[in-house]
């Protein structure tokens, strides 16, 4: 690829104009002609049998133009695409706080508001289920009939655990307990859905995956997916809560019954109320080592809350049990898997994906083993570090791991690591600071055994601009920006001159969802080999009109090169030209993530093979009056294996880290029996600009051997990861007294301080 010096610069995003002057236009900003407002019915219980249910009088509500029951669903009444269980509208049985009972539509917000008033509903009040422990029991009652509340109960073994407990010289266990978080991204869910004089019906969506999506709409309205058309206009943020379909497809029930358009959005406390959260876990982890450090065996045994119905809770396990051993090399591992159904708030996909709280556990486990063996939390981290070539204790042989034992040696010269006993520990009798690091691993890509592929449609205009159509999402990630780059380097224009289009069904092949840290690799790729035609068939014409060979000739900054040096013909000569000949400008680029056939299977099935590996290294005070943790400064040191867009890295570093502390410190959803006690943003904290320390930031550029574009991987979810576990250290090394429960709130930190 002939080098325009795009790839690799600090570039704004396309579209960074339109979002920060206010002229992007979000879901809630859609309008046609005759749209209507819709609304849903929720019930006050967390569990409650539907006894009686009359809409008949909200019917009648001049302004109101349809009001659906589960009976007015024409197709599937279901969410979700692995294990559709959730109902769209609720049958009879309400299951938690955000199950919905009715749909209405009506011509303004007010009016949509006196029908949900006119629904007469009789409850049956039940005894909710909230207890996972009690809802494992024998005899417990079920929260979905006929379906066990244990929704899944898996446990992966490599080694002899049980023969490395009993040699190891010391043994470290405890229980931990993590909280529901909410994503809290600035804009609710939303969807406006209309249908065409075809009968087609579009649904435009603040979404992460919008070809999963159409398959979903397509279902609960009987149609084929090819009348179903979805679109992706700017995306008000994620985090993971937009895998699933929300309600999007109860604005096309909507639209659909009433051939009017539909707006459908979520208010903040019905947002919180009723989309996933990160899963509440509880563990209870052993880690046994030799008297040098060695790491001989990890047990764990995982109980995940997954709220009545399934969403990502699966996956979520799958990938907390891939990591729990984290970055480290264990040749003896155990980890049992339990995911329990209640009717407490719905769990699903949520930034790092369950890799988070297994960080907080290893990582904690790490420090305290070091602290019983009197060794430096570094030391014992780099004598246990994978590397490359290291068979993990999922059966996956590490092709790049440099970067783990890298970013701890960088992270630790950044802070000043061996000036530690330095640092003034006591700046006032009440108060503590400390140190503490976490390090850790995360995959790229869905993993084994599951579809990972993405295609792009790229085309160049006689004026040598470029059209590129994704079906990736871009919810703030970046992704558009890095596949224009990518264009643009490989058809040698200028950045500029590439429009991507906003996601489309009807336009763009499938890129699948945007999670895993998975579209620069997938999407990136797909651009790569769609641009290959069409930079042949410029090259082509370039040597016809030259007479000079191919293999001289290069393009960019958007004019053709011969041996370097600038050609009076322009990019947009030459596709001019092009299309004069009938060269092919027009390309489709497919890519499916390929594994190495020439290693062993993975024990651990669906594992991951891409890493990430990232530190972080945090300092905090601690006021033993009052148990506030005050972060003062944070060291973050990831590895990107190549950046496309640095600018959109460090971005990502920042805005995980922040979240992270968020996550360590203040952010919890209060429940109590089923009901979410803190639905807002005043009392679901949330850090603050100035809760956030000046971050101290650097990136290793180690490419990646396996077919990642340029050597590139992703860098959305791991920032998040070790700040928790690395924040949590810190404070152990301040106060000498472990913290095991999330989030670490000044409450927790004074119990810490009085225990034994």
């Amino acid at each position: 690829m002939a080098e325009s010096g795009v790839i690799g610069r600090w570039v704004s995003a396309p579209g960074a104009h339109d979002i920060v002057t206010g002229k992007a236009r979000y879901c809630p900003d859609l309008d046609f002609p005759g749209i209507l407002s819709g609304k849903l019915l929720y019930s006050p219980h967390a569990r409650a049998r539907i006894r009686h249910l009359d809409v008949s009088a909200a019917r009648k509500i001049p302004g109101v133009f349809a009001v659906l029951t589960h009976a007015d669903i024409p197709g599937e009444n279901s969410y979700l695409y692995a294990e559709p269980d959730q109902p769209l509208l609720v049958v009879d049985e309400i299951r938690f706080q955000g199950d919905a009972v009715v749909a209405v539509a009506a011509i303004d917000e007010q009016t949509a508001d006196a029908a949900l008033r006119a629904i007469q509903v009789e409850y049956q009040a039940l005894d909710g289920i909230f207890d996972p422990l009690g809802a494992m029991q024998a005899g417990s009652d079920q929260v979905v009939a006929g379906k066990d509340n244990i929704l899944m109960h898996k446990t992966y073994r490599t080694g002899d655990v049980e023969a490395a407990l009993a040699s190891a010289d010391v043994i470290v266990e405890n229980t931990y307990s993590t909280q529901w978080a909410e994503h809290a991204f600035l804009e609710t869910e939303g969807g406006v859905s209309l249908v065409d004089e075809d009968g087609v019906v579009t649904v435009y969506s603040s979404c992460q995956a919008p070809h999963r999506d159409r398959m979903q709409v397509a279902r609960a309205l009987g149609l084929p997916e090819s009348r179903v058309r979805v679109i992706t206009p700017y995306i008000g943020g994620a985090f993971g809560g937009k895998d699933e379909a929300h309600v999007q497809i109860h604005a096309a029930l909507l639209a659909h019954a009433t051939h009017r358009p539909v707006r459908l959005i979520r208010g903040r406390k019905e947002s919180i109320l009723t989309h996933v959260k990160r899963h509440p876990f509880i563990v209870h982890c052993i880690t046994a080592a030799t008297s040098e450090g060695r790491l001989l065996a990890v047990k764990a045994r995982a109980i995940a809350d997954a709220g009545p119905y399934s969403n990502a809770t699966h996956e979520v396990l799958n990938k907390f049990g891939e990591f729990i051993g984290g970055p480290y090399t264990v040749q003896n591992l155990e980890v049992e898997k339990i995911a329990v159904r209640t009717n407490n708030p719905i769990t699903g996909a949520f930034r790092g994906f369950g890799a988070p709280q297994a960080a907080f556990v290893y990582e904690s486990q790490m420090d305290e083993l070091a602290r019983k063996l009197g060794m430096d939390p570094l030391e014992i981290r780099l004598l246990n570090g994978v590397d490359t070539g290291t068979r993990m204790y999922t059966g996956v042989v590490v092709r790049e791991g440099k970067a783990m034992k890298a970013s701890l040696s960088k992270a630790a010269e950044m802070i000043g690591w061996e000036q530690r006993r330095k640092l003034e520990r006591r700046p006032a009798p009440h108060l503590r600071r400390g140190w503490g690091m976490a390090t850790i691993l995360k995959g790229s890509g869905m993993g084994r055994g599951l579809p990972d592929h993405a295609g792009v449609l790229l085309e160049m205009h006689r004026d040598g601009s470029v059209v590129l159509q994704s079906g990736a999402a871009d919810m703030g990630q970046g992704i558009v920006t890095v596949l224009a780059q990518l264009a643009a380097e490989s058809l040698g224009v200028d950045m500029s001159s590439v429009h991507v289009a906003r996601a489309d069904t009807a336009r763009a092949p499938d890129a699948g969802a945007s999670c895993a840290s998975r579209q620069v690799m997938v999407s990136g790729n797909a651009v790569l080999r769609a641009a290959v035609p069409i930079r042949n068939s410029l090259l082509q014409v370039a040597a016809e009109k030259t007479g000079i060979g191919k293999d001289h000739l290069s393009l960019r900054g958007g004019r053709l090169h011969v041996d370097g040096e600038p050609h009076d013909f322009s990019v947009a000569d030459l596709a001019k030209r092009a299309l004069f000949r009938g060269y092919p400008l027009h390309a489709e680029g497919r890519y499916e993530l390929e594994y190495p056939t020439d290693a062993a299977e993975p024990t651990y099935r669906y594992s991951q093979e891409i890493f990430q590996f990232c530190t972080q290294i945090a300092q905090v005070l601690v006021d033993c009056e009052t148990g506030q943790v005050k972060v003062e400064r944070l060291i973050a040191v990831h590895d990107a294996g190549k950046m496309i867009n640095p600018g959109g890295v460090f971005g990502q570093i920042e805005g995980g880290v922040a979240q992270g502390i968020g996550y360590a410190l203040t952010e919890e959803l209060r429940v109590k029996e089923g009901h979410t006690l803190n639905a807002s943003l005043e009392n679901y904290v949330i850090p603050m600009a100035l809760d956030i320390p000046e971050l101290e930031m650097d990136v290793l550029e180690m490419p990646e051997p396996l077919g990642t574009p340029l050597g590139a991987k992703g860098i959305a979810e791991s920032p998040i990861i070790p700040t928790a576990p690395a924040i949590r250290n810190a404070i152990f090394d301040a106060i000498g007294k472990p913290l095991h429960q999330l989030p670490m709130t000044a409450e927790r930190v004074l119990a810490a301080l009085d225990a034994p």
